[in-house]
């Protein structure tokens, strides 16, 4: 906190710039009334809050009726001057405690607005505010929408709108039961006779899971029998009962129309694992069946990702017309970078498959526009796009953003009491109204509130604002992918792969805990790190593991060599493994195939992996991993996904057991004279033709990864390969020399997937709004320089002309 107070009086300094004289009078006016409202002086808050003008004085106001403690006209007239302020939820059910019927009509109508009453007082007094001939239709709107009456609130209600209400009780029954509220409909029972009611009983023992329940769906007539939310009852049943094949043939039984489905939502998320299912299993025309039927609506995030496999699945088959026809529902604007590079891509694929070229190829252009999106980059390696310079910004480059001062932006309430909250050393209380703001903000103005974060030293919170940012279609580099020092230490791993996999991991929170206990920038549990901090010669210190952020950097980057010693340079077996435990990696090396082989697609490889946190990892992880090259090295660099995802085209020697890691054991070194030829022919290629560049190389490393130290050096053959890509020829460059190899602890353990600190941009769909917790920015990092590890596939640290790429890396999972 110490650090901050310099930052914090200087942006104290920016604001009273913004705001009127009065507000800036004295700053720690403010700081006083924070403080006493938490500790629920109300007074004393308010006295203090005073001091610096009207927004601090409802910053305290705002904690105060949050907190239950106003009357009905400070209610009214806080919702009334801020009703775009975050947390207004809880205030607007406060309020609502203190409604009474013989208030002014147009006071509560105001208050509620679009909405509905969430409690027996506020029903009591909204449908008294009503006009005469309108108050048995809004009863009616309350009763049949409303499931948050108890008992005796039900009969408090029927007391003064039994009339009104009397011919929608089924409609009432029926919202009860597709909401699962099966007590409260129990409840209604007496109120409805006949058929519905025996359905009832029969939806009520479903969701119940009382016994006896098939009885009661066969007494039922054939029409209620076939009832659509009953249908949706028995499939969740089944699925809690572990009957999976039964309740995926009730999904495909049911998938025949929106009406059959009742809620084609509530279907959607097994639904879409059911088509992955059947994607791993190779059952393509499955997989199309289960994606194509969702009947969403066009462009619903989950539409989205089910009309992407639909479309996948049928590319598979052999059928690009029907996969065109897929992915031609996809969308193509006002939707996030990762979505959109997405749909072009494979619509370009498709039409690859189709034979139209012209098609294809505009369709990856487009795709390669989203130059910071996975799929974007597939698109420009596949055409050979260059990267956009704005891109390859080095340093902290604040200046390249927006500027808040003296912008529209600085006259928002919202975002001046961000700015309050600043200054009075709460700046995780600001990023809460910042990121409230985000969800309306242009991306401009976002990119302005993630520059004031960014001024603070708070990466991490400028990078959550920067993902709001990105799903409008707005990317800052400088927000997006931040230099914080990290990229300076050196831990014989290459810059990029760290920062990338800090990134995804803490969003460069150094202070942030998950809730299974993993700590710091890079998410390390204790106990792997006690056991890193013996591999890199450190004492093991827990505080100090969310306290120093280039301490957590340096064993998680131990934990990250020992996978890469395991799977070799393969950014995608490296993330999931950090992700996922390096004992799954292993196995989806056998499930999938060994995307290390040229035979296995590697993107094809990644949508096979069965956790969607994990697949969406791997995908955040390499996109970021060029961009960061770029960052770091201050110029562009060509964009090779699919080399990083294979890792090249050497692989360490298996170790023993079927999930072993065996990772002290590194596979014996190649000639030095191969790494050489490795190094020379890359360095030279990359700078002109990446493609021709990775296809050329795994051919010559076929070849020359067979020779023996025994053999003579195939001068010849390295001359033809680097002829056939054109290169100027130039002296070898050195080998580099390895380090001793860091083994892994509990080796084959299968670690779940880690719960992140911040979350990682789900493609598609919106940021997480879980916050990493606050705390002062990572220093530089201390150098204590382990020796680069050799790489044949990618040497480190490669240097050509304008083109500067080392080796990628690897993330930890059983951390």
């Amino acid at each position: 906190m110490n650090r901050l107070i310099p930052r914090l009086a200087a942006l104290a300094l920016a604001t009273a710039c913004l705001v009127p004289a009065a507000l800036a009078e004295d700053a720690g006016a403010i700081r006083r009334a924070l403080a006493a409202a938490g500790a629920k002086d109300w007074t004393g808050a308010e006295t203090a809050a005073r001091q610096s003008g009207p927004i601090a004085t409802d910053l305290v106001l705002w904690q105060r009726l949050r907190a239950g403690q106003g009357t009905w006209p400070d209610y009214r007239d806080f919702a009334a001057r801020n009703p775009d302020w975050p947390g207004m939820e809880l205030l607007f059910r406060r309020g609502e405690a203190l409604l009474r019927p013989d208030l002014p009509a147009g006071e509560v109508l105001a208050w509620f607005g679009e909405r509905l009453p969430e409690t027996l007082n506020g029903a009591t007094a909204w449908i008294a505010a009503q006009p005469e001939n309108r108050r048995a239709e809004a009863a009616a709107r309350f009763w049949t929408h409303s499931a948050a009456l108890d008992a005796a609130g039900e009969t408090a209600f029927l007391a003064a709108h039994g009339a009104a209400v009397a011919d929608h009780h089924p409609a009432r029954l029926q919202a009860l039961l597709d909401a699962g509220e099966w007590a409260a409909a129990e409840r209604m029972l007496p109120r409805v006779t006949g058929p519905l009611a025996d359905l009832a009983r029969a939806r009520i023992a479903v969701q119940a899971r009382r016994p006896g329940v098939d009885p009661l769906i066969l007494a039922l007539p054939e029409d209620l029998r076939n009832d659509a939310g009953l249908a949706l009852d028995r499939f969740r049943w089944r699925v809690a009962a572990r009957q999976g094949d039964l309740a995926r043939q009730l999904m495909l039984e049911r998938s025949t129309g929106a009406e059959a489905l009742r809620d084609p939502a509530a279907w959607a998320s097994l639904r879409r694992d059911y088509a992955r299912e059947a994607l791993r299993k190779g059952d393509w025309a499955l997989a199309e069946r289960f994606a194509a039927s969702h009947f969403l609506p066009q462009g619903d995030s989950a539409a989205v990702d089910l009309d992407w496999i639909a479309g996948y699945a049928a590319l598979r088959a052999g059928a690009p017309d029907r996969a065109a026809t897929h992915f031609a529902r996809l969308p193509v604007a006002d939707y996030n970078g990762i979505t959109v590079a997405r749909t072009h891509y494979w619509q370009g694929r498709a039409a690859e498959a189709l034979g139209d070229q012209a098609t294809a190829r505009a369709a990856y252009e487009r795709a390669a526009a989203h130059q910071t999106a996975y799929y974007g980059q597939l698109a420009a390696e596949r055409i050979g796009a260059p990267m956009q310079p704005a891109l390859a910004v080095t340093g902290p480059a604040v200046e390249t953003l927006p500027d808040w001062r003296n912008s529209a932006l600085s006259g928002n309430r919202l975002f001046q009491a961000g700015l309050w909250l600043i200054v009075a050393g709460e700046p995780a209380q600001a990023q809460r109204f910042f990121l409230h703001l985000a969800q309306t903000a242009a991306p401009e103005d976002i990119a302005r509130m993630g520059r004031v974060m960014l001024e603070l030293r708070r990466p991490w919170d400028a990078l959550r604002l920067s993902k709001a940012a990105a799903a409008k279609g707005g990317v800052y580099p400088a927000l997006h992918y931040p230099l914080t020092g990290l990229e300076g230490g050196s831990f014989g791993l290459p810059p990029e792969l760290v920062m990338a996999i800090a990134r995804q991991e803490s969003e460069f929170n150094h202070t942030v805990q998950s809730p299974v206990g993993a700590r710091g920038l890079m998410q390390v549990m204790p106990d792997t790190a006690r056991q890193m901090a013996g591999v890199v010669g450190e004492a093991f210190e827990l505080a100090r593991l969310t306290r120093d952020g280039g301490y957590n950097a340096r064993l998680g980057a131990a934990y990250l060599e020992g996978l890469r010693n395991r799977f070799g340079n393969s950014v995608a077996l490296v993330a999931a493994g950090y992700n996922a435990g390096p004992g799954r990696s292993a196995r989806w090396l056998r499930d999938f195939g060994d995307l290390r082989d040229e035979g296995v697609d590697p993107v094809d490889w990644v949508e096979m992996i069965p956790f969607d946190e994990t697949r969406n990892y791997v995908m955040r992880v390499a996109e970021a991993l060029p961009i960061y090259r770029a960052r770091i090295a201050g110029h562009t660099v060509p964009f090779v996904p699919s080399w990083d995802l294979r890792g090249g085209v050497s692989k360490p020697q298996r170790a023993e057991g079927p999930l072993m890691l065996a990772l002290s054991a590194r596979p014996p070194a190649p000639p030095a004279w191969v790494a050489q030829a490795a190094n020379h022919a890359l360095r030279l290629a990359m700078a002109t033709d990446p493609r021709a560049a990775a296809q050329g190389i795994a051919a010559m490393a076929k070849a020359l990864s067979e020779a023996t130290d025994e053999a003579p050096r195939p001068e010849a053959q390295i001359a033809a390969v680097a002829q056939s890509l054109d290169p100027p020829r130039v002296g070898l460059a050195p080998a580099p020399q390895p380090r001793p190899a860091t083994a892994l602890p509990n080796a084959g353990a299968e670690a779940a997937p880690a719960t992140e600190a911040g979350s990682a941009d789900p493609a598609p769909g919106p940021v997480p709004a879980a916050e990493a917790s606050s705390g002062p920015a990572a220093e530089p990092l201390p150098a204590s320089a382990p020796e680069p590890v050799s790489a044949f596939a990618w040497p480190a640290g490669m240097v050509s002309g304008a083109v500067t790429l080392s080796a990628p890396s690897a993330p930890s999972a059983t951390r």
